[in-house]
Parts: C-alpha cells; structure tokens; sequence
C-alpha cells in the first residue's frame, strides 16, 4: 500500500533591486518550501550586490536551510549555510555553515546567526580584496560568529560578536606574523532619532603579534580598543566616532575618527595621557631605530603626544617632556632634565619647537644646561634662535643649525658656532688622561653631517704648554657606531718642553718643540695611523738642558738597541743637548721611526751639544710594533723613574 506524500506548499517572493546608503543589490528572491509537522526549507539569495570595503569584491549571497523548524514563534535551522560568491570568479564561493533562528517575542522579531569553528583564512581572503591587505596563511585557530538583528518597538538593531582561538599566521616575507593569538570583537548597531548610533569594541589579551617592526605581547600587555559615533544616511558625511585604547602599562589614548566614505577616513586625531616614556620607547619607537644611535636607550620621565591627520595636510604631532632623562646603554651618552615641547608638521607651519635640558654627557665629557629653540617641518630641523652649552669650563655656541631628510639613510646637518676656551685639565680628567693646563677654543665655520661622516671646515686652536695645538681637516665618520673613525692633521708649534715633561711625569727637559701628526686615523679612537714628527725648531735658542730620566725615558722610545753615551750618567743630574727630536710613520700597526739626524749606525734621538756635561742619544730599531712602542710610553708615564747608583 503506497501512503501519500504530505501537502506541499511552496511561497516564493522576488524582490526587484534594493539599495541602503552604500549597500545594494540586484534581485533578491525568497524561497519557502513548507511540509507538516512544522518542517520545511528555506533560500534566501541576492545577486548583483554592491558592498562597502572590504566586502566588495563578493558579488552574491545566498543563505540555504535543507531542514528548518517551523512553528508559533518563528522558524529555527540548526544547520544552514551562506554562500558568498566572488564578482569576479564565477562558481568561486565561500561556504560557511552556519545556525539560524527567525522568531518574535514580546518586542518583536529577532533574526540570530551563528557559526562556530569557522576557518580564518577564507574569511581573511575574502576581506583583503585584490591585494588592499597583506596575503597570509593561517595555520589553526578557530572563529565563532554571532550576528543578531532584531526589530521591534524598541527600534531596530544588530549586534555582530567575534570570537578568535589559538590563531598562528604568517604572510611570505615574515614581516607580520601572530602565535597563539586570542581576540574578541563586538559592535552593536541601534536605530536612533536621526540614523543609527554605532559602538565597537575589541581584545587582544593572548598570543604574540609582530607587525614589521612592531612587536606586543598580548598575553603581559592586553590591547583595548572600544568606538562609538553615529552613522546619519540622510545627512553629509563625514561621520564621526570616538575612539579609546589601552595597551596594557604602556599606553591609553582617545581620540576621533571621520569618515566621508565607508572605510575611507578623512580626519583623525589622537591625544594620548601622560604617560611613562620608557615602555612607550620600547614598543612603539625603538623597533623603527634599530641600527641607528637611538636603538639602546634607557629612558626616564614621562611624555604625552597629540596628533592630528588631515587627508590634505598631513600629519600634525605635538609631544609634551616632561623631565625626560636618556641613557645610551653603551655608555656613549646620556642627557637630563628635558623638558619642554616638540611641534612638528609634514606640511604646514609649525608651531615653535623649544626644549630645555638640565645636564648630559657625551663620552664622559659631561656639558651644562641648555634651551633650543626651533621649527621642524616636514623632515627638516632648523634652528631660530642662537644656543649655548656649558662645556669643560668653557662653551660652544651654536649660531646656526639646519637638518634635512630626518629619519632617513640620507640625513645631513650642519651648524656654525663658536668655542669659548675649555679647559684642557678637565678634559684630561674626563678622559682619565694626565692632567694638563690649556685651553681649546676658536670660530668654528661649518660643521656638517652626511653619510655618516662629521666633517669641520676650519680649526681648532689650543693654548697648551705655553704654545699652541691647531687641529686641521678633521672628520669622524660612523661617530656614534660600533667603530667610529677620525681623521685630522694636527700641528704643534712652540711648545714648552718643561711644561710638557712635567705633565707627563717623563723627566725635566728644558726648550721649545714644534711638530706635526698628519694623516692621524683614530678607529674606536685607537690610533691606526699616522705621520708625526717632533723636533727642536730651528731658532730655538732657549736653554737646552735635560735630565737623566728623560734621558733613560727617551732611549727606551728607540727600542732595545739604543745606545747611550753613558760617561757622565751616573755623575751628573742633568746634560745639555743642542736638538732632539723623534719621529713615527705608524701604518698596520708598525712604527718605521727616525730621530733629528743620522748617525752611524742609527739615528740621534738627541744630538748633545753645549756646554758640558753633553749627551747623546742614538736610536738602533728603525721598525717598532706600535703595541711594544705603546706600552713603553705606558710605563714611563706610570713609573717612578730609574735608580742610578
């Protein structure tokens, strides 16, 4: 006996083209297949659609329910699907499965979607588009979706919740990636008088992020990101919504956001709290420095930022210091007690840049307090008012400064200014060198940075040992690298031997000395070469005496075979000489030296002359490893002197 089958009965409802604010879509068909006992299936299909980034590349839809549950307070699929087809791939979709619940309570009817364990990389491929977002590949995490949309006396809304599981991504060239990653999304849209009132929120509180150069922790510095605004389609964009974050420790700001076309922003400002400048140093700013002077930094005090962005002005940024300290980590500087603000603008005019420092140190050699004034625009610094820095007892006057192509492989600057005299004893004592009386001073014409080399035009003049120190052609390339290198030609004229010897605890000489060191290469500021020569000038007609330790002193300079005329050594104090003098060719670490004049079987290191008691002092090793050279003037500065019995 054959049953027959159940009434059927089928509604189908085509609807012609339909259009809200930036959503639109050709036809859109229903299609209702209903059976007894409360079953049935359901297609609900659009074709033709028009959607907002980063929707816009799906050009139809369909939601299909096999089995639905029909009954008094709505309709319920446990298991549907809603298919997303590409506009440009015909038969491309994406398939989601999804549960679906149509039903009316007492403030009117409710539509819920939800899909649990969904895959994140075809809904990522999807949402980047022909390329507007990076191409990643996604290995685990598990997405749950919850979509609400209700409408009733109460007015009409739709809630959207996201929820992200042990997600692990990469894209190809390993500039983004994320481990472990676990976020949660919510926004919530409600009818208002005039439009929709729109809030969102998202979390971030597990997993590593690393977006190129930027790296966060989820898991010890939780993001939090929360917006509302209102979204008026009747009335002229742009639309505005606030905005706040919080990153765990590191740092809160708030701000707005305006939009003239879905996902496109027109305005946008940022206005952070005070805030403690190290954490902010690490994560957001020290990645964006690596390799350059600023990638080592401990900092201190506090800082809050202001920024705006217009899409036809740029960017606009105001930092507020206050009492801001900077250690390099490598020991190479350190500055203290900055306060004050930086204004800056990619195009516009800025406001005044000034900033105020209370002390710091560069390679030991510490300088006083100070206040710049100055405009930075675009990526250029220029300086508009004259400053000066307490230095050794002294001060350098800046009279001008500009910089160009800030923050790129191409800076350059250059300044002028002035050298008040500085004292040579507390540069000695800075540098741990014997200390000596004098002074450095002298205009200072052009001092310019490009490529990595600091270049001076000009000299540097030093009153030292009752003479003077000129310092030509001089140039540090890389000064703030691994191995900084200097170059300068240094000239030494009349300068006072007894004022000089008693310095350096090398024994009296009495007379004048004149010299050079040209070409003198200093790399990690270890000499590597040079040509020097000192030497008794030829009017010199001071008197001309020295001691039997300098004597001593200067024979080691010339190695193991120099010879002494020794007769009188042991008798005398002191001798007279007519010349001395030494020089050194120093190129891959050896020394080729010579003396004042030839001898026999040598060079004179000191040629006696004069009344008696005369010596003199010959040199035998023409060829001395700079080390072994080094390490006797060492031992003569350090040491006691000899006994002479």
């Amino acid at each position: 006996m054959v049953r027959p089958s159940p009434a059927l009965e089928t509604v189908t409802l085509a609807v012609g083209p339909v259009q809200a604010g930036a959503w639109s879509s050709g036809d859109v068909v229903l299609h209702l297949a209903f059976q007894a006992e409360g079953r049935g299936a359901a297609r609900l299909s659009a074709r033709g659609l028009s959607l907002p980034e980063p929707l816009d590349t799906v050009g139809a839809a369909s939601l299909d329910c096999p089995r639905a549950e029909v009954g008094a307070a709505g309709i319920a699929c446990a298991r549907a699907e809603l298919v997303l087809r590409d506009r440009d791939a015909a038969g491309e979709a994406l398939r989601l499965p999804l549960a679906m619940a149509l039903e009316r309570d007492d403030d009117g009817w409710w539509l819920r979607l939800e899909g649990r364990d969904l895959a994140p990389g075809p809904l990522w491929t999807l949402a980047a588009g022909r390329g507007r977002l990076p191409g990643l590949a996604f290995d685990g995490g598990k997405l749950l979706l919850v979509l609400r949309l209700g409408a009733g006396a109460a007015g009409a809304h739709a809630r959207l919740r996201a929820e992200l599981a042990g997600l692990d991504f990469s894209d190809a060239t390993g500039l983004h990636a994320g481990e472990g990653l676990s976020a949660g999304f919510e926004a919530v849209l409600t009818r208002a008088a005039a439009g929709w009132r729109a809030e969102a929120s998202l979390g971030v509180d597990a997993g590593q992020l690393y977006l190129h150069p930027v790296f966060v922790d989820a898991a010890t510095a939780p993001l939090r990101l929360s917006a509302e605004g209102r979204i008026d389609p009747d009335a002229p964009m742009p639309a505005r919504a606030g905005w706040r974050l919080r990153h765990g420790d590191v740092v809160e700001a708030r701000g707005t956001v305006a939009m003239d076309a879905p996902g496109a922003v027109a305005d946008l400002e940022v206005l952070t709290t005070r805030t403690a400048a190290d954490p902010v140093y690490r994560t957001y700013l020290q990645p964006f420095m690596v390799g350059t002077v600023f990638d080592g930094l401990s900092l201190a005090g506090e800082a809050q930022a202001r920024a705006e962005w217009r899409r036809h002005d740029g960017w606009r940024v105001r930092v507020d210091l206050h009492d801001l300290g900077l250690d390099d980590r490598a020991g190479r500087f350190h500055l203290s007690g900055l306060d004050g603000r930086v204004d800056w603008s990619e195009t516009g005019e800025p406001d005044l840049t000034r900033l105020a420092w209370g002390g710091g140190a560069v390679y030991r050699i510490d300088f006083g307090a100070g206040t710049l004034h100055g405009t930075l625009a675009g990526r250029r610094f220029r300086l508009t008012a004259p400053v000066r820095v307490p230095l050794l007892g002294g001060a350098v006057d800046l009279h001008a400064l500009e910089a160009a192509a800030i923050g790129t492989p191409q800076l350059h600057w250059s300044f002028r200014g002035t050298v008040r005299p500085l004292s040579l004893a507390a540069l000695s004592g800075a540098l741990g060198w014997p200390a000596f009386d004098g002074t450095l001073g002298g205009e200072v014409p052009l001092v310019s940075y490009a490529g990595g080399v600091v270049t001076l035009d000009g000299s540097l003049d030093m009153k030292v040992f009752d003479g003077a120190v000129r310092i030509r052609r001089l140039s540090i390339t890389d000064p703030f690298g691994v191995v900084p290198v200097l170059r300068a030609d240094v000239d030494f004229d009349d300068l006072s031997l007894d004022a000089l010897t008693r310095t350096f605890s090398f024994g009296n000489i009495q007379g004048r000395l004149q010299g050079r060191m040209h070409g003198l290469i200093l790399k990690d500021w270890k000499p590597t070469a040079f040509d020097a020569r000192f030497a008794t000038p030829d009017d010199d007609d001071s008197r001309h005496r020295i001691s039997q330790r300098a004597v001593e002193n200067i024979a080691s300079l010339g190695g193991a075979g120099a010879v002494l005329s020794t007769t009188f050594l042991r008798l005398f104090e002191e001798f007279s000489y007519r010349r001395l003098g030494i020089s050194c060719r120093l190129r891959n670490g050896v020394c080729e030296m010579d003396g004042v004049a030839p001898a026999e079987r040598g060079y004179y290191l000191v040629e006696g002359g004069g009344l008696p008691p005369r010596i003199d002092v010959l040199g035998f090793n023409r060829r001395v490893d700079w080390d072994v050279l080094l390490g006797r003037v060492r031992q003569i500065v350090t040491s006691e002197g000899p006994v002479v019995r």
